[in-house]
């Protein structure tokens, strides 16, 4: 039997591992990984890829689920590695080469080893021989929503209709190389429905005015659940979700993005003063979002939702279905009972029927949040329905737009001609 490791030198979180994925695929190997760590300071979001039996792994790993259909599973150490690799052909990922002495040791139990490398030429990535120089495969690229293409030309998709922008509240880097989920799942539901698309970034240094320009002309919104880079505040998140319901703006919310929803009308109904994220700066504020107890536990990997019957996520996602999950926090249900005379309805909960795991609220065209990772189960064949929903009214609240603009515009003769002077 034989190990196939593949080095891949990079700082980038989102690249680790995923060339390993593509060469698994091709070969219809398993894939088994060390534990790895990365500069959490510049990558917080490095290690957020939880698989549907709840390990967290790094972020990277996400492209041999979206690949092979196969979670990447628990990491494993060298003693554990070589036993598999005893009874069948493995592809490991390395951060960097594989060192004489731990190939010699390898070697020792009768296992053959194959080191390759990961080089980059120009915006495509090769797999290099490490004994021979001797480039091994085609070139592959990533798109514009950061999925890796199987081969050197990837399908094109046949899409119709006029370019809709998105706003996504995070930063760009820190969507691409570091957390890559999100942004490839939002690519798979395009390509579902056919739709151009533009991301537009909203960083969290945006406020204000530069933020009501930005949002100005976006078409939907989408607060990611990502964890925010050293130093900043989730203002932006705040601010764009205030927006969205003021402006009657589509607006999907994922893990705490949905806090950020519930906070933005908590406080327009309640008052500012009232709600707060978390610790309460005074006895009267409501804190929107509670540690989970430790009884509760985090809940980690594929866990159950149960939709509440007449709201827009059972009639999208069914009375009952699976979610990722990634949670630390819930939402104050005392706070949610406050705000649901306000139209604010807890539209999902887990299984006990206690615990919040969705919103959505009345009298708007998209206002949906979940507690739940839906990025992590899209594949490019197979889109997460919630996001294709968001996306789908997205694009009907652009048409909505465009027939209430023309009829707003229409010209209109009249009745004195000469009024029109001037």
């Amino acid at each position: 039997m034989t190990i196939t490791f593949i080095a891949h030198s990079t700082p980038e979180p989102a690249l680790y591992g995923a060339m390993a994925a593509i060469l698994a695929e091709l070969r219809a190997l398993p894939l088994c990984h060390f534990p790895v760590s990365h500069d959490a300071k510049h990558y917080p979001n490095a290690r957020q890829h939880v698989t549907a039996q709840g390990h967290t792994l790094t972020s990277g790993l996400v492209w041999l689920e979206r690949l092979t259909g196969r979670g990447a599973g628990e990491e494993s150490g060298l003693e554990s590695l070589i036993y598999r690799a005893l009874k069948e052909d493995i592809v490991v990922p390395l951060r960097e080469p594989l060192s004489p002495a731990l190939a010699a040791r390898i070697a020792g139990h009768g296992i053959g080893v194959e080191s390759l490398s990961v080089v980059r030429n120009q915006d495509k990535f090769q797999l290099e021989d490490c004994g021979s120089g001797k480039i091994r495969s085609n070139g592959w690229g990533r798109d514009a929503f950061g999925r890796w293409a199987l081969g050197s030309v990837s399908q094109p998709v046949m899409r119709a209709g006029k370019t809709l922008r998105v706003a996504m509240v995070g930063d760009f880097c820190e969507q691409r190389d570091s957390y890559p989920a999100m942004l490839a799942a939002l690519g798979d539901a395009a390509d579902a429905l056919a739709m151009n698309i533009d991301v537009v970034w909203v960083t969290p240094s945006l406020l204000g005015s530069q933020l009501d320009s930005t949002l100005y002309d976006v078409d939907g919104i989408i607060l990611p659940g990502t964890t925010l880079t050293s130093g900043d505040h989730p203002v932006s998140q705040l601010a764009s979700a205030v927006w969205a319901l003021e402006n009657q703006t589509p607006l999907l919310g994922i893990n705490q993005g949905m806090h950020q929803m519930v906070t933005a009308f908590g406080q327009r109904v309640l008052g500012q003063e009232r709600v707060v994220m978390h610790g309460p700066s005074s006895l009267n504020s409501l804190q929107t979002s509670l540690p989970l107890s430790r009884h509760q536990q985090q809940r980690l990997g594929n866990q159950t939702v149960l939709s509440r019957s007449g709201t827009l996520l059972a009639n999208r996602m069914g009375e009952e279905f699976t979610l990722r999950y990634n949670q630390r926090r819930c939402l104050n249900p005392h706070l949610l009972a406050e705000l649901e005379s306000a139209g604010l309805k807890t539209s999902g909960t887990d299984e006990s029927g206690e615990q919040a795991q969705a919103i959505e609220l009345n009298n708007h065209p998209f206002f949906m949040g979940v507690q739940g990772q839906p990025e992590l189960m899209s594949r490019r064949e197979r889109p997460n329905p919630l996001l294709m929903a968001f996306l789908q009214q997205v694009r009907q609240s652009n048409r909505d737009h465009d027939v209430s603009h023309s009829a707003l515009t229409k010209s209109v003769r009249l009745r004195h001609p000469h009024l029109s002077m001037g």
